[in-house]
């Protein structure tokens, strides 16, 4: 079904993992991708990879307020729009609080706070009288307890604080904005982390998610519907996509 035939998507971190998996769906869709990630080079291996046409490679730091005004400036030249958003830009760290350092709790806060609020800050400027859709990518680990995880599970909650005040703040724009709060999924940051445990860590972690891990194409299913307009009447909601990680 293609419920983003014409429109316009950014997708951040779209260089891989979930924001791949994202690009993919909504390129899949009828979407039209500004595939935005640091690096130009493999962005512009995901563009050619993309079905359908009018993708572009925009390469900037999602959580430099600077970088983000000059590809704002870009856009805003190339007259696009911006009809819909999936933030998915972001890091994971664990640290427990006798070795975290403020750097650590700093850049967390800029890769998973900050990025998206930037962001939601471009797609303001450069949405349609008819409206755009926002979603950002949170995590279970804002709603459950994990040692090591204070500060990564403090960005992450930032976000479903900041996205029920924005959709309040933002609906008369007719912006809607949402959260999806995944489990653990298979990507190549979880991957890393997950290397540094022992294998019996990593199945006590994969025993509490009820379906197990979860694929990128998972979240990515919950975005895109949280974009589209069967979600019209949804803004300011987190969707929880946890393999039922939360349950219990």
């Amino acid at each position: 079904m293609p419920r983003f035939d014409g429109k316009s998507v950014l997708v951040t971190g779209a260089s891989s993992g979930i924001g791949l998996a994202v690009a993919r769906r909504f390129a899949a869709e009828g979407g039209r991708i500004i595939c935005a990630a640091r690096e130009k080079e493999r962005l512009e291996k995901v563009v050619t990879g993309l079905p359908g046409t009018g993708h572009v490679a925009l390469a900037f730091d999602s959580s430099n307020e600077n970088e983000v005004e000059s590809a704002l400036a870009l856009l805003k030249v190339e007259k696009r729009v911006i009809d819909a958003a999936a933030l998915c830009a972001g890091r994971h760290l664990i640290r427990p609080l006798q070795l975290l350092k403020v750097f650590h709790l700093d850049e967390l806060l800029a890769a998973n706070l900050r990025s998206a609020l930037l962001c939601t800050k471009m797609v303001m400027k450069l949405a349609p009288r008819e409206g755009a859709s926002v979603v950002w990518v949170s995590s279970a680990a804002a709603m459950i307890g994990n040692a090591g995880e204070a500060a990564y599970a403090a960005s992450k909650g930032g976000l479903l604080s900041a996205c029920r005040s924005l959709a309040a703040e933002l609906a008369s724009r007719k912006i809607r904005i949402n959260v999806v709060a995944p489990g653990v999924v298979e990507t190549p940051m979880s991957d890393r982390w997950l290397s540094q445990l022992t294998s019996e860590q990593k199945e006590a972690i994969q025993s509490r998610h009820l379906l197990g891990f979860g694929k990128p194409e998972d979240v990515a299913a919950g975005i895109a519907f949280l974009a589209s307009d069967e979600a019209r009447w949804i803004t300011g909601a987190c969707l929880t996509i946890d393999g039922g990680l939360t349950c219990h």
